[in-house]
Formats: structure tokens, sequence, C-alpha cells
């Protein structure tokens, strides 16, 4: 029986929301990334890891990343949760630049859509935001896509997004 441990890190609910959704459907076990130090990596099979993408960067990977010579002979995945719509090219770029080409081989990585939320986001975040909303009225205007985009909190998470990390961690 394939043994599931999911470390997760999230800042505003989303990332945590989805480990829930796939504990639900595999009965694997959560972990938040505060409590990461605490895991027994030797008890299970597969070790998942669960971030926000923030600026490009998946949230804790660094961690991981340290840790993927430890977990050798393990199954890997790394599942990221953002605000970028699924259809864009850009889930699969900001994925790329956060691994070596090498450990981009040693794992399988998902990307989940979810939204944003202002009013969980902590202050350097929210400020950050409010200059990137800035930029993007005086690039694109306000009627364009991108600047509605991020300019009101939204939620699009859902579990038919979930699709492929499930069936990946229901292969042998």
């Amino acid at each position: 029986m394939n043994k599931i441990l999911i470390i997760y890190y999230t800042k505003t609910g989303f990332t945590e929301r989805y480990a829930q959704w796939v504990r639900e459907e595999t009965n694997c076990e959560l972990l938040p990334y505060s409590r990461r130090d605490t895991a027994d990596f030797t008890a299970y099979d597969t070790i998942v890891y669960g971030g926000g993408v923030h600026a490009g960067a998946i949230n804790g990977i660094k961690w991981f990343r340290k840790k993927m010579t430890e977990l050798s002979g393990k199954r890997l995945a790394v599942f990221a949760t953002g605000a970028m719509p699924p259809e864009s090219p850009e889930p699969e770029k900001a994925l790329k630049q956060n691994f070596s080409e090498e450990e981009w081989q040693k794992l399988k990585v998902f990307y989940l859509p979810s939204g944003l939320n202002y009013e969980k986001m902590g202050a350097v975040d929210r400020a950050m935001m409010a200059m990137f909303r800035s930029l993007m009225k005086k690039k694109e205007g306000e009627d364009s896509e991108a600047y509605r985009a991020v300019s009101a909190s939204y939620d699009i998470s859902s579990k038919e997004y979930l699709k492929p990390l499930l069936q990946y961690l229901k292969e042998n």
C-alpha cells in the first residue's frame, strides 16, 4: 500500500484546502510546513510538497529541494497553487524556474489554480500586490484582463484541477 505524506505551506488557505481535498481522496497524512521537522519520512512511500506561487517562487520550496537527496528512492511530487489561469503558459514557466533540470526529472510537478485572497494576505504581500496592480494599470489599462485579474479577491480553486495529481498518487 502506497503511504503518502503531504507537507504544505499555506498563506491564504488555498494550498491547505487542496491538501485537504487530496486527503479526502487518498487517505494521506497532512503536515503543515511549520511542523515539517517532525516528519518521519521513512514511514512513507510518496512525499508531496505543496506551496503557493508567490512572485514566481513556490513558498518553502528551498527546504524541499534540500530534502530531495535524503528522499532518494521515494516517489516525489510538488503541487503549487496560484492565481495564474490554468490555460496560461505562465504556470509551467514559473514552476520550472524553481528547480534544476536534474530535480525536475526526479519529481512530478502539478499546478493547481486557486485565486487571490487579499483579506488573508499579510501587509507585505498586500503592499506588493498594490504596487503590481498600479504597474498593471499603467501598462495595460483599467479595462485590461490582466489588471482586473489582480484588482480583487477571487477563488477559482476546484477539485477538477486535482485529477492529474490524484491519478499520479493512486498509481503504484
